[in-house]
C-alpha cells in the first residue's frame, strides 16, 4: 500500500493515485455513498411529480442507483481517471417536474433526455480540445455560467423547485399526527447528527440515517408497511425503459420536452467540467484538455446507459467534492469503490420498496433539509460576486422571474409554441437563461470588448 501522508493540514491525507487497503476503500467508499442522498431523492420527486405507480417508482430507483454507479466506475477508474461520484441531475429533474404538470408522459421526458445526451455527444463533446489557444464549445458555455451571478442563481432556483416537490411530498400525508411526527423526528436527528459531528459516517450520512430512524418510527406506530419490501426479489435485472414504463413516447411529448431538456443537459454537462477543475485543484492535478474530454465522454456514456434502463442523466456531485476536502481521502479508487456499491444497490429492488414504503411525510421532511442545503449553497455562491448595481439587478431580475412564473396562469401560454412552452414555463431555465443573458450583456460582453480594444492599442503602440 502507498501511503503518501503528509502533515500539511491543507493537502490530501491519501492522493488521487494511492493505494488503500480493501478495509479502507470500503470504509471510505460507503462514508462517499452516504453523501449521495440525491441519488434516493430525486427518483422520488419526479415518480411523484410524474404520478408513477409504485412499481415503476420502485424501478426508477433502482435505475437511477445502477446509472450512477456505472458512470461513477466509468469516470474514477477509467476515462476521467479522478475521484468522482456521478449522480441523477438535480438541473434536469427540476425541469422534469415542469414537464409533468404539463403532461408529458415520463417515457417522452426519457426520450428527450436521450436525444438530447446524443446530440451533445455527437456534436459537442468531439470539440473539447481548445486549438492554437481558442476556447472550445463548452469552455465558451462554462463562461457563461460559471459566474456567481449566474451559477448561484442556478443552483438558488434549483433548490426552491426541489423544495417545493418536498412540501408537496409533506402535504400528500394531509398533516396527520403520526406521519408529520415521523417527519419532525426526522428532521430534529438530521439537524442534531449535523451539529454535532463535523465529519464522519455520522455527519456525512445524517440525512439518510435520519430517514431511516424516522422510517423506524413509523413502522414502530403502524403507519408504515412492509409489505411492498418483503414481496420484492432480492435481485432484479435492469429492462429497456420503453418496455418498463410502456410505450407513452409521443411526438408531442418530445416537442414539448425537448428544448428545456436539451438546456438542462447542458448545464449537467458545463457544471461537470468545474467540477473537474476544482478536483484537479485539492491535488494540484492540472486538468489537461484530453482528460476533460474523456470525462465528458463518461458523462455522455454514463447518462444514455442511465436513460436506456429507464434511469435519469447523471452529472458529478459536487458535494463529494466537499466531503473530500473534509476528510482528505482523494484516492480515486475509493470511488471506483463507491461506484461498485451504487450497482450492487441497484441490482436490489428491495432497497426502493423500502423507499417507497416510507411515509410521505417522513421522506419530505428529509428531502427538505436536502434542498433547504441547496438553496444555501446558491445563495452562498451569489454572496461571492461583485455587489454593484449590475450584478444585484441580474440575480434580483432573474430569481424574480423564476419564482413568479409559476405563478402566472396556464391560460396565458396557450398561444406559445410547444416547443417553446417548457422552457418558458420551467423556473430553471427561465431564471438561468435570464441570468446569463443579462450577465452576457451588462458583463461579459464590456469585458470581452475592452480586452480587445486593449491588444489593439498595444499592438498600435509597438508597430514600427
Amino acid at each position: 500500500m502507498v501511503n503518501n501522508k503528509t502533515s500539511d493540514e491543507n493537502s490530501l491525507y491519501y492522493h488521487f493515485e494511492d493505494k488503500l487497503s480493501i478495509w479502507e476503500y470500503i470504509v471510505y467508499g460507503f462514508e462517499q455513498l452516504l453523501v449521495m442522498d440525491s441519488v434516493f431523492a430525486l427518483p422520488v420527486v419526479l415518480g411523484v411529480a410524474f404520478h408513477m405507480p409504485p412499481a415503476n417508482l420502485i424501478y426508477l430507483i433502482q435505475a437511477v442507483l445502477i446509472g450512477s454507479g456505472v458512470t461513477t466506475l466509468l469516470q474514477s477508474a477509467v476515462l476521467l481517471r479522478l475521484p468522482v461520484a456521478q449522480g441523477i441531475g438535480a438541473s434536469i429533474s427540476g425541469v422534469g417536474v415542469t414537464l409533468a404538470t404539463l403532461g408529458v408522459s415520463f417515457a417522452s421526458f426519457i426520450s428527450s433526455a436521450l436525444i438530447s445526451a446524443i446530440i451533445i455527444g455527437l456534436f459537442l463533446v468531439p470539440f473539447i480540445p481548445s486549438k492554437n489557444g481558442k476556447k472550445s464549445i463548452i469552455e465558451y458555455l462554462l463562461v457563461l455560467v460559471r459566474d456567481p451571478q449566474v451559477y448561484g442563481v442556478l443552483i438558488t432556483i434549483i433548490g426552491v423547485v426541489l423544495i417545493g416537490a418536498a412540501i408537496g411530498l409533506i402535504n400528500d400525508s394531509g398533516y396527520k399526527f403520526l406521519p408529520d411526527l415521523g417527519g419532525f423526528i426526522t428532521i430534529v436527528v438530521i439537524l442534531a447528527l449535523i451539529f454535532i459531528f463535523k465529519k464522519g459516517i455520522l455527519r456525512f450520512g445524517s440525512i439518510i440515517i435520519g430517514l431511516f430512524i424516522g422510517a423506524i418510527f413509523s413502522y414502530g406506530v403502524g403507519i408504515m408497511s412492509m409489505s411492498k419490501v418483503v414481496s420484492y426479489p432480492l435481485v432484479a435485472i435492469p429492462v429497456p425503459f420503453f418496455v418498463r414504463y410502456g410505450v407513452q413516447i409521443t411526438s408531442l411529448g418530445i416537442e414539448v420536452a425537448i428544448l428545456a431538456v436539451f438546456i438542462a443537459t447542458l448545464m449537467l454537462v458545463t457544471e461537470a467540467v468545474g467540477v473537474y477543475y476544482t478536483v484537479g485543484d485539492l491535488d494540484n492535478v492540472k486538468v489537461e484538455d484530453s482528460r476533460v474530454r474523456k470525462g465528458l465522454t463518461g458523462e455522455i456514456i454514463g447518462s444514455i446507459i442511465a436513460l436506456l434502463i429507464g434511469g435519469m442523466s447523471t452529472t458529478t456531485f459536487a458535494q463529494n467534492v466537499g466531503a473530500i476536502q473534509i476528510t482528505r481521502v482523494g484516492a480515486r479508487r475509493v470511488f471506483t469503490a463507491t461506484g461498485i456499491f451504487l450497482i450492487i444497490l441497484g441490482f436490489i429492488p428491495k432497497i426502493g420498496a423500502f423507499i417507497v414504503s416510507i411515509p410521505d411525510a417522513v421522506l419530505g421532511s428529509a428531502f427538505l433539509v436536502i434542498y433547504s442545503m441547496l438553496l444555501i449553497t446558491g445563495l452562498r455562491i451569489i454572496s461571492q460576486m461583485t455587489w454593484n448595481n449590475k450584478n444585484m439587478l441580474i440575480v434580483a431580475i432573474s430569481l424574480a422571474l423564476g419564482l413568479g412564473i409559476s405563478s402566472v396562469p396556464a391560460i396565458a401560454f396557450s398561444g406559445i409554441p410547444s416547443y417553446l412552452k417548457a422552457a418558458i414555463i420551467s423556473p430553471i431555465v427561465l431564471a438561468t437563461l435570464t441570468a446569463i443573458f443579462l450577465n452576457l450583456i451588462a458583463n461579459l460582453i464590456p469585458k470581452w470588448f475592452g480586452k480587445k480594444q486593449a491588444i489593439e492599442q498595444k499592438q498600435q503602440k509597438t508597430a514600427p
